[in-house]
């Protein structure tokens, strides 16, 4: 990703200062030898001759949505408030990539009555701003599959007063993926966030979340079955009070990937009584795969519950051992075992619908259908 060619089209001087300033000279693209946690893997070797599968949007979920990729949809021009970073974290280089490099629109989910909506961002190359009202409630699907994209792509989701949205994330055989979720949630609002990952080569997405007085957000990630590098990161912060969060990712790593998780919950000094969880598991398959997690808790306020954890382990021996004198095969106590351990995000999907397709979606992958 070269931003240095786009910002030199930049006439704003006081964006340039700040592009100059801020980003390009942290740039993780351009030092490949500076170990930055946050972009530390970008330029690792990736397989070069990952053959991605081509996956179909399923008719079973084409049933039970509607799609609005295709609609028209208004241009909203948000590189003027590229240098607005609100959030204490440094600024995401893929927030600014893709700003630099896309033009964005603007969905209202209230211009559609139906409930289930879907998002194709094959069809989509602009970078998206969702706005939820608390007029209705929503459940957004967002298909991000078989892609091959060296650009960043960012999507904002600006959640007013009382609104409640649920999205599911859909990240499937992605040669190079890079994705940038922003969601701010206003007093009262509630968003449930599920990204499910499977056979990418090479993916990165980012979660930041801003989150107001009496909000609740929940991020539940799972991937498996990737066969390159898989990141995840995310920066969650509470500003005002008596808000929640929980953050949950689990991770099946096997054939020499490597999987990254890294997140943070951050607590302002006056979000007193905050509710945080944060935790990351890994189920390592083999010996030269690799899970790297990295969970962080930045705290000011006295009167808060927050915690947070990991875990790295293997496939347990007696379990197949148990499986096996019951006449099971150990590649479908595997399966099985696998499928237990992801069920804990799959039960996270709200929507009865959404969540039998995607529990069924996972038991057609692992069963290499």
């Amino acid at each position: 990703m070269d931003l240095a060619n786009n910002i030199q089209n930049i006439n704003n001087p006081v964006l340039l200062d700040y592009l100059n300033t801020k980003i390009l000279t942290n740039d993780p693209f351009k030092k490949p030898f500076v170990e930055n946690y946050k972009y530390a893997q970008l330029n690792k070797h990736i397989n070069i001759d990952f053959k991605a599968s081509t996956f179909e949007i399923p008719k079973s979920l084409l049933d039970i949505s509607f799609e609005i990729s295709s609609q028209p949809h208004p241009e909203v021009d948000l590189l003027e408030t590229i240098q607005n970073w609100n959030f204490h974290n440094s600024d995401s280089i893929f927030r600014v990539g893709s700003l630099v490099n896309r033009k964005s629109i603007q969905i209202n989910l209230d211009n559609f009555k139906e409930n289930i909506l879907l998002l194709d961002l094959n069809k989509i190359q602009n970078n998206i701003q969702i706005e939820a009202s608390p007029s209705s409630s929503k459940v957004l699907i967002i298909y991000n599959a078989n892609r091959n994209q060296e650009v960043p792509q960012s999507i904002f989701i600006n959640s007013s007063k009382q609104s409640n949205l649920e999205i599911v994330h859909f990240d499937l055989s992605n040669k190079k993926s890079f994705l940038y979720f922003q969601s701010i949630l206003e007093t009262g609002s509630s968003l449930n966030f599920t990204s499910i990952q499977y056979f990418n080569n090479h993916t990165r997405n980012e979660f930041y979340a801003s989150l107001d007085s009496e909000c609740n957000f929940s991020l539940h990630g799972l991937n498996f079955d990737n066969k390159g590098l898989n990141d995840n990161y995310s920066f969650i912060q509470h500003l005002k009070p008596s808000s929640s969060s929980r953050e949950i990712f689990k991770s099946i790593i096997s054939d020499g990937a490597i999987t990254n998780f890294q997140g943070k919950i951050y607590v302002d000094a006056i979000a007193q009584k905050t509710d945080g969880y944060q935790m990351s598991r890994s189920l390592l398959l083999d010996s030269h795969s690799k899970a790297n997690n990295k969970p962080e808790l930045e705290i000011y306020a006295d009167d808060v519950k927050c915690s947070h954890g990991s875990t790295v382990s293997k496939i347990n021996q007696d379990q197949l051992y148990y499986f096996n004198s019951r006449g099971i095969s150990t590649e479908i106590a595997k399966i099985i075992l696998k499928k237990a351990f992801l069920m804990e995000v799959l039960n996270s999907i709200r929507d009865t619908q959404v969540k039998e397709l995607s529990i069924n979606l996972i038991d057609s992958l692992l069963n290499g259908h």
